[in-house]
Formats: structure tokens, C-alpha cells, sequence
């Protein structure tokens, strides 16, 4: 068993390229968190980009997860996330409050368990616990809902009813306030709503609420984030700023 924590801030190596490819930043789930689908890499080669364009390895293209580096086969596997975002559902939830459908906070998330093949096992909990994700409900913004014991919930039957819309090929007439020609315009028979991309949620996310775990430094030695303080938008702007951005992943819980 795998644990998230264990794998940011590991470096991604290419074999046939013979090189460091990046640093592992985050992680992306499906909507039902039952598998790490793509893991965000950081470009060191890029330390000024912003962070949302960084580079996305699918989970399934990993040739080995090493002690000390993810391997892949070659650097034809690291896609950009601007290509990705109508498949990418959603990022990392660690940090993420968790209630179940009776109202009971268990906690927050403070790591994800995983198997070889990326399939999640459980989120652990800030004290000590943890739940399975075959006892999830929702997968929400900053919020995890998962089943209460004592009363489990079809989450499927709470959805909103849309209005009946009345099908007809009447004409409609639409007088303009302008007094222009009245405009004949015919009702369309389409009522499902046009889908949308999802829009991926950069690893600010991710970063932001964490607790620094060592002191952050520029090369000149200078403070960029002190130990124990909580990772604020400032925080992430700085170590941006220098260069920072993998330590901060790295040394933050």
C-alpha cells in the first residue's frame, strides 16, 4: 500500500530520455475517488510558469514507482493539462472536510492510501482514522460527504427536477422595445443543456491550509516561509518567486 504523501516531491526520471522529467506536485481523482487518474508534474526547467501549466502523467503510463522516483518509459507520456481539462474531473481532495449525509464532521483529509495500480483504498484522516471510498456520497469543493451507518442516502434521487418544457413548432413572435421589424423565431425541441468542460483546479488548492513543516529559504539564505505557519496565496507567490514551489510541496502537511 501507497500513501500520496510518500510521492510528491519525488522526481519523475524518463528512461529512454535519460533524464529528470519533473517533480510530482499533485494529484488528479476521478469523480468517484476510486483511482489517482493523473499525477501534476512540476517543470523544473519552468519554475516561473504559473502553476497551472505544468505538465499531467496519466497514472496508467508509469512503467515503476521507485523508492526514491516515479519511472516512465519516455517524455511522449507528459501531456499538457490545457489539452487535458475536458477529461480531468477532480484534483487532489486532501484537506478536504469530511461530514457524512447525517451531518457528523469525522475530520479533514490529510492523505490518500492507494494500491500499485493507483485504485484508492481509504483517505486517513487529521486524527487518526480513516473511511474506505466505497462509503462515498460526494466529492465536493473543499467538502467530502460520505455515507452515515445509520442511515445511507440514494445521493442519485436527490438531484434537482428540471421544469417540463412544452414541445411545439409554434411560431413565436418577439417584438423588439425599438420598434424594428418583429423578428419570427421558431422554438427549438432541444432541451438538454449544452455540456461543459470541467475546469481543472490548479495545485493552489492543494497548497493552500497546509502546515510548513521546515523553514523555506532562497539560495541567499533568505526566509522565504517559516516552520509551522500556514500556507496563505502570499506564501505560494513567494516561493513561486524563488523557485520554491517543490519544496513547498514537499515540506508542507
Amino acid at each position: 500500500m501507497n500513501k500520496l504523501s510518500n510521492i510528491l516531491g519525488k522526481p519523475v526520471i524518463s528512461l529512454y530520455n535519460g533524464q529528470v522529467e519533473g517533480t510530482i506536485l499533485n494529484a488528479v481523482f476521478d469523480k468517484k475517488l476510486k483511482k489517482i487518474k493523473y499525477l501534476n508534474i512540476l517543470n523544473e526547467n519552468n519554475v516561473d510558469d504559473t502553476i497551472n501549466e505544468n505538465r499531467m502523467l496519466d497514472t496508467k503510463n508509469i512503467y515503476c514507482v521507485g523508492q526514491d522516483a516515479i519511472i516512465i518509459k519516455n517524455n511522449s507520456y507528459l501531456e499538457n493539462i490545457s489539452t487535458l481539462e475536458p477529461k480531468i474531473e477532480h484534483i487532489n481532495p486532501t484537506n478536504s472536510l469530511v461530514y457524512t449525509t447525517l451531518g457528523k464532521y469525522l475530520g479533514k483529509i490529510v492523505d490518500i492510501s492507494f494500491d500499485d495500480k493507483f485504485y484508492v483504498i481509504e483517505c486517513n484522516l487529521n486524527n487518526g482514522s480513516a473511511f474506505n471510498v466505497d462509503t462515498l456520497a460526494i466529492l465536493g469543493n473543499g467538502i467530502t460527504i460520505i455515507q452515515d451507518d445509520n442511515k445511507k442516502i440514494d445521493i442519485s434521487k436527490l438531484n434537482i427536477k428540471k421544469p417540463s418544457i412544452r414541445e411545439t413548432n409554434e411560431v413565436v413572435k418577439i417584438l423588439r422595445i425599438d420598434n424594428a421589424p418583429t423578428l419570427n423565431l421558431v422554438e427549438s425541441n432541444e432541451t438538454t443543456p449544452p455540456t461543459l468542460p470541467t475546469k481543472i483546479t490548479t495545485s493552489v488548492d492543494f497548497l493552500l491550509g497546509r502546515v510548513i513543516t521546515e523553514n523555506l529559504y532562497t539560495q541567499s539564505k533568505e526566509l522565504i516561509a517559516k516552520k509551522g505557519n500556514i500556507i496563505s496565496l502570499k506564501t505560494i507567490e513567494n516561493a513561486k518567486k524563488f523557485g520554491k514551489i517543490k519544496d513547498l510541496s514537499i515540506f508542507s502537511a
